[in-house]
């Protein structure tokens, strides 16, 4: 009885880990996620009440199960009682709830959801009908309900950014989204896996393929691109590589360096201290005393006195001596005189 317990438990466990693991921004509080997973378990009761009362409507407009019972039995009872229940669970949880702040948290909730209800539900079914059951839905079906409760919160998700950005539209479509898609998943699944068809298995290994392989891109695209909900919300890298987020929706919070800040909702405005001014005391300028400077008088130089200076005595001419050459002497200059003149 334990290993059928602990074969029971194990597959929703092991996904929620991984789940977890990929929330790569901000962990979400597992006192939360503990909670949302009780309210998924809870579903199980509305669940099991509806599904019989559809069973009975059904009985009266069938004798036999044909296709369109099938197709009525699995879409709109099993699908539809199932994914309302968990869709309730989670919107009870979370919808108000301040860490409901980052895209990735509506996957990380979903699945909650889904596999407290599965975890339930395989415990049933394990206890029921024995190991072999328990091994076959640890492969499948608990795998299958976390996979619709993927795709139920990346459009839950969507929906509460759409309500924080203010558009309604949008908030009401992802709603209709967040339900529809996990119900036609869902039926789907269990029509595939119990209508009675040749090839029927064949489509069933194809969605099956297409569903998983679709939730997986879209889980490991929305961790890495994670971002908050809120329009005006703005992350930061602190010291130690953690992100730190501001405060959603002009609220104020004091970070924490390396800590993860969850968004203060609700709060009363902090009203701003008026600080009074500063009174400064005026400078008084210092008087300087002016430099009485005392006027040097000009020095009167006195006239220079010049000495006349005497007139420079007329050079003394001496009288030319003219000398007669001797005869015989040829002079090269003669001088003729009347005397010489005579002579000749």
């Amino acid at each position: 009885m334990s290993i059928l317990a602990f074969l029971a438990v194990l597959p929703a466990a092991v996904l929620l880990i991984v789940i977890y693991k990929l929330d790569n921004i901000e962990k979400e509080p597992v006192s939360l996620m503990a909670k949302v997973f009780g309210f998924g378990a809870l579903s199980v009761i509305s669940a099991v009440l509806m599904e019989m009362a559809g069973s009975a409507i059904l009985s009266l407009f069938f004798r036999t199960e044909n296709a369109l019972y099938d197709v009525i039995m699995y879409f709109c009872v099993v699908g539809f009682s199932e994914e309302i229940g968990k869709f309730v669970a989670l919107k009870l949880g979370t919808w108000k709830n301040r860490e409901f702040n980052f895209s990735f948290d509506g996957i990380v909730y979903g699945a909650c959801a889904t596999l407290g209800f599965a975890t339930v539900e395989n415990i049933m079914y394990c206890f029921q009908y024995g190991l072999s059951v328990a091994i076959t839905r640890a492969i499948m079906s608990v795998p299958g309900h976390c996979i619709f409760g993927v795709f139920m919160g990346i459009y839950y998700g969507m929906a509460k950014r759409c309500e924080l950005s203010g558009d309604e539209e949008g908030k009401k479509k992802n709603f209709y989204k967040s339900l529809l898609i996990p119900i036609l998943l869902h039926g789907t699944y269990d029509f595939c896996l119990s209508y009675q068809y040749d090839g029927i298995m064949l489509v069933f290994i194809v969605f099956e393929i297409a569903m998983v392989t679709a939730a997986i891109k879209r889980v490991i695209k929305m961790s890495k691109t994670d971002s908050p909900l809120a329009p005006d919300m703005q992350m930061a890298v602190g010291a130690e590589g953690m992100y730190q987020q501001a405060p959603m929706m002009g609220q104020m919070q004091t970070p924490v360096m390396g800590q993860p800040q969850a968004p203060v909702m609700n709060q009363q405005p902090v009203t701003p201290v008026q600080q009074a001014p500063m009174q400064q005391t005026p400078v008084v300028p210092v008087q300087q005393t002016p430099v009485q400077q005392t006027p040097v008088a000009p020095v009167q130089q006195a006239p220079m006195q010049q000495t006349p200076v005497a007139p420079a005595p007329a050079p003394v001419q001496e009288p030319v001596v003219t000398q007669t050459p001797e005869p015989g002497i040829y002079n090269p200059n003669p001088v003729f005189t009347p005397e010489s003149i005579e002579n000749k």
